[in-house]
């Protein structure tokens, strides 16, 4: 009997193995998985290139070193299929290298337990979670240390990197901020401590927003506005956040059994202060998930990456006995990993179906004004766009009810090429009075689609037209 549960659990962790390896090696079929991070590239080839400040070449909603930092991994790593999953895979090692020093855990077993969080929360989609949990672990460790040993430089440090997370991600901002006060608040560290977190805050700020103070002319000015502009419309609707609540709570629901035994300990909240500060980091992250408004599933990596190293945690203090209190966790992701496998095989067909290269060579340097479709193709095809709103989706979102008007007001201007969504006429994707103007002014040049089924719109599906 014996032998056989032996046999069973072998065979149990082999097939998750293969499984895990397959589900990994599936997400370099093609160049991303998640839409986001192809864009992000994009801006900072304006930045980098052309030496255009945010956001007159590209405009898009998050802060700006996101895009510094997605350009510049784009330019280092050299293999286009898999690039942003190279990058989370990195960010993957560089956490567990940070969290099995810092809390004395085994590297391998760190890594199996992020793996896990990054299986549930999308992490290898490459999304800015990749940049901003490390960061944000990074500060929680500065603070601590410089708690424990009083040291004012560590703390200007803490600051000056939260700064730089706050400018990827402005949710790293909801999460750094609390904890930050926490510790002032809570007198665990010194109003002189406090201060000097502050003030490295406020000195990589300026270091930050160099650039828009050397260009003046109210670039930084300009750089807030559009994005307020943005934000007032792109903010969650009230079923839309009850929507994200839900969400949020049902991904928090495979932790609870962990949950339950890691907050019921009285050191977690009196005790040893990194234990609180992970608390802290999961506490917080949660709140910004749901603050967020959307039930997008990278956000929950937010959240999911403290969640699982908690767990890791409970786990190595009381090993075996507490396996079964994982088991929802590892059945949810192995679920995660099958359907994921399935996901990228069939983005991998569709991805077949287009020829960026070919898009290429027929635009050359010519502009394209974007209606409403896939904005990846200006990466994969280095092109140039006509309108600074580039993004699928967001001239809806930043003129509302004349985002119409807007489209015909750009094709007034004769853009030499114009890309919209395949069947979007038939479909009604795009506006009767923007297909009117198209029908009687371009003509088609190229196009991508499912040949068995025409008139059925995909993301990756286009049609590319050239003024007559």
């Amino acid at each position: 009997m014996t032998e056989c549960k032996s046999l069973i659990k072998r065979c149990s962790i082999l097939l998750m193995f293969a499984l895990s390896l397959v589900y990994v090696l599936t997400f370099f079929l093609s160049p991303f998985t998640d839409w986001d991070t192809t864009f992000y590239p994009l801006i900072g080839k304006g930045i980098f290139r052309y030496h255009i400040l945010p956001y007159n070449y590209i405009f898009d909603h998050k802060p700006y070193l996101v895009y510094v930092f997605y350009y510049i991994w784009t330019q280092v790593e050299p293999i286009l299929n898999g690039r942003f999953t190279m990058l989370a895979m990195v960010s993957m090692v560089s956490v567990a290298l940070l969290f099995s020093s810092a809390y004395r855990t085994d590297k391998w077993q760190t890594l199996f337990y992020l793996f896990v969080g990054s299986v549930i929360g999308d992490y290898l989609g490459g999304n800015t979670e990749v940049l901003q949990v490390p960061l944000v672990l990074s500060v929680i460790l500065m603070l601590a240390r410089g708690v424990e040993r009083h040291e004012i430089s560590l703390f200007v440090l803490a600051g000056i990197i939260s700064a730089i997370a706050v400018n990827i991600n402005y949710l790293a901002g909801c999460v750094l901020s609390p904890i930050i006060l926490y510790l002032f608040l809570g007198r665990v560290c010194t109003a002189l401590e406090f201060l000097a977190c502050v003030a490295g805050g406020l000195v990589g700020l300026a270091g930050v927003f160099l650039p828009f103070l050397i260009a003046g002319h109210g670039k930084l000015a300009a750089y807030f506005a559009m994005q307020h502009h943005f934000l007032q419309h792109y903010g969650g609707a009230p079923g839309e956040r009850m929507g994200t609540f839900a969400l949020v709570a049902l991904y928090i629901v495979p932790l609870c059994p962990m949950l339950v035994l890691w907050f019921g300990k009285r050191d977690v909240w009196w005790g040893n202060l990194r234990e609180r500060l992970l608390s802290l980091w999961f506490i917080f992250s949660v709140v910004a998930a749901i603050l967020s408004g959307h039930g997008f599933y990278h956000y929950f990596s937010l959240f999911l990456v403290p969640g699982l190293l908690i767990c890791l945690l409970l786990r190595h203090e009381g090993g075996g006995a507490l396996s079964w209190r994982m088991m929802p966790l590892y059945l949810y992701a192995a679920f995660l990993m099958v359907s994921g496998i399935v996901s990228n095989i069939n983005d991998m067909k569709r991805a077949h179906l287009t020829d960026p290269a070919r898009v290429s060579q027929i635009v050359g340097n010519q502009k394209v004004l974007n209606i409403n479709s896939d904005h990846s193709l200006y990466y994969l095809s280095d092109l140039e766009t006509f309108d600074p709103i580039l993004f699928s989706g967001q001239i809806e979102i930043y003129f509302g009810p004349q985002a119409t008007d807007h489209y015909l007001d750009d094709l007034q201007q004769r853009p030499p090429f114009v890309l919209m969504p395949h069947a979007g006429c038939v479909n009604h994707t795009v506006a009767p009075p923007v297909c009117a103007w198209v029908t009687d002014h371009y003509h088609p040049v190229y196009e991508a689609y499912k040949k068995k089924d025409p008139n059925k719109n995909n993301a990756r599906y286009y049609n590319l037209y050239k003024i007559n």
